[in-house]
């Protein structure tokens, strides 16, 4: 079987660049932790709402939850990324 010279070169590599199809990744940064931020504002009216009789108790709670599991996974996130950003830091080339 003989091996042409053709099927022995480098096969061209296509470009993997980032389409402008959909939102940037600040973008979706930034209004994630927007929402973040809302939830906690919304926890801390809700304890307010809370002392001053305006709310149940077990509604407090679950808007208090709601900002706490986001935060947590927010925190989490950020975990990941800086432990990929160390990764990728510590690749030789």
């Amino acid at each position: 079987m003989r091996i042409e010279a053709a099927a022995l070169a480098r096969p061209q590599i296509k470009s993997t660049a980032p389409t402008s199809s959909g939102p940037a990744f600040r973008d979706v940064l930034q209004n994630a932790l927007r929402h973040v931020n809302e939830l906690q504002l919304q926890s801390d009216v809700a304890y307010h709402k809370l002392i001053t009789g305006e709310i149940e108790f077990h509604d407090a709670m679950v808007i208090a939850e709601q900002a706490n599991l986001a935060l947590q996974l927010t925190m989490a996130i950020r975990s990941k990324i800086i432990e990929a950003y160390q990764e990728i830091m510590r690749m030789q080339v």
